[in-house]
Formats: C-alpha cells, sequence, structure tokens
C-alpha cells in the first residue's frame, strides 16, 4: 500500500447541525472526528484543520486564515505540514468511513490524477477523496472560490461505488445526518 498523509477539514462553524464542535457529536460511543481518525493507516501522518481538541491517536493541528473562511483555505492551512506524495482529503464528520474505503481512494490514486468518489447521482465527494500532493500544492488556493472550484479543474479519476461503499462519505451536516449515522454505525 502507498502511504499517504491525510488532510481532515474539521473547522466549520456546523450551522447546520445548530452550532458548536460537531466532531465531538458520539457515533457508537466515539467522537465523529476520533471516527475518522481511526479509518486512517497507523502510519498516514495526520493534519486537522481545526481548534485544538483531544483526538485518539497524535495529530498535527492547523488553522485557516482567516478562522472560517471555508474549505478551500482550510486545504492551504493544511498543505505546508503534508510530507507524502498522496494526501487523502477528507471530512471531520465521516463516521462510516473505512480504512479499507481509505485504502481504495489511495490506491486509485496516479501521479497525474486524483480519486473521487461519485454518488449515485453522480455528485462528486471532494471531501472524501485522494490526491496527488503536488496536484494540490498547483492549486491557488487563495483564489479558488470554493473547494469544488480548486479540485474540479484537477485531473481525477471518478470512483463509481455501490449502496454499501456509499455510506463511507456519510457525513453529519444536520441532526437527521447523525441520527442516520447512529442507526448505520
Amino acid at each position: 500500500m502507498t502511504s499517504y498523509d491525510v488532510l481532515v477539514l474539521a473547522g466549520g462553524r456546523s450551522r447546520r447541525m445548530g452550532g458548536g464542535d460537531k466532531t465531538r457529536l458520539p457515533v457508537d460511543g466515539a467522537p465523529l472526528l476520533d471516527r475518522v481518525l481511526r479509518a486512517l493507516s497507523a502510519d498516514a501522518g495526520v493534519v486537522v484543520v481545526g481548534d485544538e481538541r483531544p483526538a485518539c491517536r497524535p495529530v498535527t493541528w492547523a488553522r485557516e486564515q482567516p478562522l472560517h473562511a471555508g474549505p478551500a483555505a482550510a486545504v492551504a492551512a493544511g498543505l505546508a505540514h503534508l510530507a507524502s506524495d498522496v494526501t487523502v482529503l477528507l471530512a471531520g464528520d465521516l463516521p462510516l468511513l473505512t480504512e479499507a474505503f481509505v485504502d481504495r481512494l489511495v490506491s486509485a490514486t496516479t501521479t497525474d490524477a486524483g480519486a473521487v468518489p461519485i454518488d449515485r447521482v453522480g455528485i462528486p465527494q471532494w471531501l472524501c477523496s485522494a490526491w496527488p500532493t503536488a496536484l494540490l500544492r498547483d492549486v491557488d488556493w487563495s483564489a479558488s472560490s470554493s473547494l469544488r472550484a480548486g479540485l474540479s479543474a484537477l485531473a481525477f479519476t471518478r470512483l463509481a461505488v455501490d449502496a454499501d461503499g456509499a455510506a463511507a462519505w456519510l457525513d453529519c451536516d444536520t441532526p437527521e445526518d447523525l441520527r442516520r449515522a447512529r442507526e448505520l454505525a
């Protein structure tokens, strides 16, 4: 398996969840952020962009500038801390993510193209994807209006997944999402 680093975006305001730090909300007894971190190879370097908080494994903490500037700014803040040739880009609220799914993303990444799962209605799942780190560094994140704008211009392999695989990128943006994740965990 190719070694990789991980960039976890966990600094949002969680407005749709009602505010606060949603990555601390539990699913099956573990905070959302820890569930993401447990799905990663023990050898992976991990950068979490967000406020520092307890975590189940050692991570490097970073913050986007200005605070709450969005995912594109978060990627820019985390890139300086990455060392591997491949970077897995994840949201901090993916409670059903598995190491096998992360390995599939990394395996599908090439030297010149990322790997992005595409859901059943054709929507790319940018915050559950893998990229050559060099490609991410080529993006002018300060000029990018959004994460989608920055990533969609890059070459990537579209990964079709079955219904079971789709659960890997279930993110918890709303109380209904959290309830569904708790039912599926």
